[in-house]
């Protein structure tokens, strides 16, 4: 059932008592580990807390790629296809997460680009033009989708945010010229 619902438990509950509500509050706060993590975040928490943040996510996102370093080889393409799509489908929960608390755009463009390029260059050889398969078709529609992702997101920035990472993106570009991925960020 939702409050939405039902009017007159939304009006019984604005009529409750300050000290109830705040009970009740809190009680159902507690419930939501994200919600508490998102409250502490906006209360008690400032730049330097987010750059702390952004910071051990990025030590998050070297950790897993190394992690699945032994797993992504040359030697079997197909399978290496699929476990960077499973890391990076880990590492998106991961930024996914840290969207869902801070609510920062920048942050989410800088991990999300970082993700991607990191892909791009650590396992260039799984996204060559004549690479084939199930697992690299998902991969690509995958990248894909996060590539529009990332420009939904730049594109939103004010002029001068975009400058600032304008050279990222001609990379990112570049890099994409050679890949079965078709898509031009920009």
């Amino acid at each position: 059932m939702k409050l939405k619902d039902v009017p007159e438990l939304k009006n019984s509950i604005l009529d409750l008592p300050s000290k109830e509500k705040d009970k009740l509050l809190l009680r159902l706060i507690n419930k939501d580990e994200a919600l508490v993590e998102h409250l502490h975040f906006q209360l008690l928490e400032d730049e330097n807390d987010l750059q702390y943040r952004v910071k051990s996510i990025y030590e998050k996102i070297d950790l897993q790629f190394e992690k699945s370093h032994h797993l992504i080889n040359q030697i079997n393409i197909n399978r290496s296809h699929r476990q960077l799509l499973l890391t990076l489908k880990t590492l998106s929960g991961i930024v996914n997460y840290h969207v869902q608390i801070t609510k920062d755009k920048v942050s989410e463009f800088e991990l999300r680009k970082y993700i991607i390029q990191e892909s791009f260059s650590r396992y260039p050889y799984l996204f060559v033009t004549y690479t084939t398969g199930d697992n690299a078709e998902k991969l690509y529609k995958y990248q894909s989708g996060r590539l529009k992702l990332i420009q939904s997101l730049f594109e939103k920035f004010h002029d001068d945010l975009k400058y600032d990472y304008e050279e990222d993106i001609v990379k990112i570009n570049n890099f994409l010229k050679n890949t079965s991925i078709c898509f031009h960020l920009g």
